[in-house]
């Protein structure tokens, strides 16, 4: 049974939140400040982002052609 079922929520995004939260526990137990934490959060959500980007072949080939 699902509590909110209009979350659309998948492994990709639970290990997000799981990264998150880690740097959340790193930022209070290392006495980060409150920038580094963005800028550690910000950085792990480029990378799921960066990830997960579909490559377009036919440009990649081109390019490596010329």
């Amino acid at each position: 049974m699902m509590m909110y079922p209009y979350l659309k929520l998948g492994p990709r995004d639970g290990v997000m939140l799981i990264s998150v939260l880690i740097m959340l526990v790193l930022t209070l137990v290392f006495k980060w400040s409150v920038w580094e934490f963005l800028f550690s959060a910000v950085a792990i959500i480029i990378a799921f982002l960066a990830g997960h980007m579909k490559s377009n072949e036919k440009n990649v080939l081109t390019f490596l052609k010329k």
